[in-house]
């Protein structure tokens, strides 16, 4: 029987085809993957998803968490969610947790931090023979999409930038949790994020919020300065754009925000400075700064902020208009304090005087230190994270 020809547009669809079919497969010749989580504490399997176009340098990484025992709220498919990744260029790791019943919120983001140890960490034993980029590692539940590189905002040559976590088709409308970044070069600079512990934004998509870490507004190198009203500006614009793709996505367009050391400042001025459409609705810091016209005597960077700043006697009205209680008011929005009873004392001080503040206008907040010796690093304790996204909870849904 004759055949007709195949025309070049249609074969052009069929090569289209079979490039998609080929990137949602399993890497040829690539064993199954097992890896051992810390959140059951068993094994479990997974398959490697590469994209359709080999790359000599190293790749975005996904590991989409699938099976999990925590509601659902995107209702895209697995696969059309693979698929989508894989051909924007990342290579894509499917864990299955079979419905394990501790495969929940928070338990979950232990499981963040040993993946991030495992991939990108100094003793790589997942994914170790595939180029991975370690500062461009991203953990999903299932039902999320990821948006990288989302622009608000320039200062110069420099973009500003954030990476989005979403729920895809959403059951309903989620809030949002952003966090400002603790590395100035890397916004998911795999050295911070290990070095801090910190598994905020990850944990925050399992509690049943959509999130994003945020560029810090102060360009690299950081020397522990930031200039307000400046750096405000920058994170107003991130609240706007997060708010607009909210609209997108079917976010509800509640917005809370998150900072750990250098991102806990800029933070907390967003909270007590909120106007209009860049005001959010709740935040979480941690110690820092926040009263720098009431520093400890001792404090190790009073002499770099007076190089900075000229003396405080002189210049005092600069001084307060770099610390955040000074706007603490009936416009701030509730916050949740968190640090270590073995955090440095300048750190613990300047959160006792931000509570100080908070109490004298009544604002509503949680004041929390921790009895435990992590230092200088975001909690890992499950009541405590249970705690914080509870709290988001409370004041988003409302």
């Amino acid at each position: 029987m004759h055949r007709p020809a195949t025309s070049p547009h249609r074969r052009r669809i069929c090569l289209i085809a079979l490039l998609l079919l080929g990137a949602c497969s399993l890497a040829p010749g690539a064993p199954a993957v097992t890896w051992r989580s810390a959140a059951i504490d068993a094994e479990v399997t997974g398959e490697l998803f590469l994209p359709p176009v080999a790359t000599d340098g190293p790749m975005p990484t996904v590991v989409y968490l699938k099976n999990l025992s925590i509601p659902r709220l995107g209702r895209d498919d697995d696969a059309a969610i693979i698929r989508d990744l894989v051909g924007d260029g990342c290579m894509v790791l499917v864990l299955d947790y079979r419905r394990h019943a501790k495969a929940t919120s928070p338990q979950l983001n232990a499981d963040v931090l040993k993946l991030r140890r495992d991939i990108a960490g100094k003793q790589r034993v997942l994914l170790a023979d595939r180029p991975v980029d370690v500062n461009r590692l991203f953990i999903l539940p299932e039902g999320f999409r990821l948006r990288r590189d989302v622009e608000f905002a320039r200062d110069g040559d420099r973009v500003l930038a954030m990476d989005l976590l979403y729920p895809a088709s959403p059951v309903e409308p989620a809030p949002l949790l952003l966090e400002v970044t603790c590395d100035n070069r890397e916004r998911m600079g795999a050295f911070s994020l290990l070095y801090c512990e910190d598994s905020l934004v990850e944990g925050a998509t399992f509690a049943g919020f959509a999130a994003a870490m945020v560029d810090h507004p102060v360009a690299p190198p950081y020397k522990g300065i930031d200039s307000m009203p400046a750096d405000l500006l920058k994170l107003e614009s991130a609240v706007r754009k997060a708010r607009e793709l909210a609209r997108e996505l079917g976010l509800s367009g509640r917005i809370g925000a998150m900072g750990f050391s250098r991102g806990g400042p800029p933070v907390a001025m967003l909270a007590a400075r909120g106007r209009g459409d860049s005001a959010i609705q709740a935040a979480l810091v941690h110690g820092n700064r926040y009263d720098y016209l009431n520093l400890l005597p001792d404090d190790p960077m009073r002499q770099r902020f007076q190089a900075a700043w000229g003396p405080a006697q002189e210049n005092r009205e600069h001084w307060a208009n770099q610390s955040v209680v000074t706007f603490v008011g009936a416009q701030t929005a509730p916050m949740f304090l968190n640090t270590s009873a073995t955090e440095s004392p300048e750190y613990r001080h300047g959160l006792e005087q931000l509570r100080r503040s908070l109490a004298a206008t009544a604002v509503e907040h949680v004041y929390q230190v921790d009895p435990d010796d992590r230092g200088h690093r975001v909690t890992t304790d499950v009541m405590t994270l249970d705690r914080i996204y509870t709290f988001f909870r409370q004041q988003l849904d409302r």
